[in-house]
C-alpha cells in the first residue's frame, strides 16, 4: 500500500515492480488473476513477479507520459493518506496508480476530493472544540458517520457558534461599555477626592505658615526688645562713662585750677626769695621746672621754699 511518496527520481517502473510484488501474495491479488473460482486452486506463487510480466500482459502502463501524469496525481492523494493517517488497508497500492482501466485517475481525484473533506471537517471540528472524528472510518464509510452527515451537522455547529459569539460580542460589548462607565465615574470620583485632599492640605499648610509666622514675629519681637534692652543697657553704659569722663574732667580741672594758683604762689615766693638771695634767672627757671615735673607726678607743690614763711 502507498506508505510513501513516489520518488520522481527514481525508475516509476521500479517502484511499481515493487508495489506488485507486496500486492501478489494478497488474496485481493489471487481473485485478481484467477478469479473468486481459480484462487481456490492456485498459489500466490504462481502469480508472477513484476519483473516477468511483458508489456502486453503486465496489468499496468508503460507509456512514459501517462507514468508521469499519473505520478502527479498520485502523489497528492498519499500526501493526504499520511496526513489524515489513513489505514493502510484502504489505501491504493502504488502499482494501481498506473492500472491499466479507464478511470483510474477519476478514481484518484474521487478520493482525493473525499480526504480534502474530510480534513476540512476534521480542522472545524478542532476550530469549534469538539473531539476530531476518525478519518479512515470516513474515507472507508466503515463508521456510523458518513462525511455528508458530518458535515450537515457541522454546518448547524458553526451557525450556532457564530450565534452564541455575536451574543458573546454584544455582551462583551455592554460589559466593555460599563467598565467604561465605572471607570469614568471612578476616575471623576477620584478626581473630586483629589481636589477636597489637596484643599485640605492647602488649609492645613496654610494654617502651618500662619503658626510659623506666628513663631517668627515673636521670636523677632523678643529678639527687638533684647536688642532694644542692649541698646538702652549700652547707652546706659555709655552715659555713665560720659559723666564719669565729664566728672573727671572737671576735678582735673578743679585740681588744674588748684595746681596753677599754688604754682603760681610758689612762683612768686621763688622769685621774692632768689631776689632776696641774688640767684641769677636761669637757676630759677630750673628750679621751677623742676617744680612743675614734681608737682605732675604728686600732684603737690612740696620745694624747698616754704611758702608760708
Amino acid at each position: 500500500m502507498a506508505t510513501t511518496l513516489i520518488d520522481t527520481r527514481k525508475s516509476i517502473m521500479g517502484q511499481i515492480h515493487e508495489s506488485w510484488n507486496q500486492f501478489r501474495s494478497t488474496d485481493e491479488a489471487m481473485v485478481l488473476m484467477f478469479g473468486e473460482v481459480g484462487s481456490n486452486y492456485n498459489d500466490y506463487h504462481n502469480i508472477p513477479l513484476g519483473k516477468d510480466f511483458t508489456k502486453n500482459d503486465a496489468p499496468w502502463t508503460s507509456k512514459q507520459s501517462v507514468l508521469e501524469k499519473n505520478t502527479a496525481h498520485a502523489n497528492k492523494l498519499i500526501r493526504l493518506y499520511i496526513a489524515l493517517n489513513i489505514d493502510v488497508a484502504y489505501r491504493m497500492p502504488i502499482w494501481k496508480f498506473f492500472e491499466i482501466q479507464s478511470g483510474v485517475v477519476g478514481r484518484i481525484k474521487d478520493e482525493t476530493k473525499l480526504l480534502k473533506r474530510i480534513q476540512k471537517a476534521m480542522k472545524l471540528e478542532q476550530q469549534l472544540g469538539l473531539d476530531t472524528s476518525d478519518a479512515t472510518s470516513l474515507f472507508a464509510h466503515t463508521g456510523n458517520l458518513i462525511i455528508d452527515e458530518l458535515e450537515a451537522d457541522l454546518k448547524v455547529k458553526v451557525k450556532e457558534a457564530a450565534k452564541a459569539a455575536k451574543v458573546a460580542a454584544k455582551a462583551a460589548k455592554k460589559l466593555s461599555a460599563t467598565h467604561a462607565k465605572v471607570a469614568a465615574k471612578a476616575k471623576k470620583l477620584a478626581l473630586k477626592a483629589g481636589v477636597q485632599a489637596a484643599k485640605k492640605g492647602a488649609k492645613k499648610i496654610a494654617r502651618i505658615e500662619k503658626a510659623e509666622a506666628k513663631k517668627i514675629a515673636k521670636a523677632e519681637a523678643k529678639a527687638l526688645r533684647e536688642h532694644k534692652k542692649l541698646v538702652a543697657a549700652q547707652a546706659k553704659e555709655n552715659r555713665k562713662f560720659v559723666l564719669a569722663v565729664a566728672k573727671q574732667i572737671e576735678k582735673n580741672s578743679i585740681a588744674a585750677e588748684k595746681l596753677g594758683n599754688k604754682l603760681a604762689k610758689k612762683t612768686i615766693a621763688l622769685l621774692k626769695w632768689a631776689e632776696a638771695h641774688e640767684f641769677e634767672l636761669e637757676h630759677i627757671v630750673d628750679i621751677l621746672e623742676s617744680e612743675i615735673e614734681s608737682a605732675r607726678s604728686d600732684n603737690t607743690m612740696e620745694t624747698i621754699i616754704d611758702i608760708s614763711a
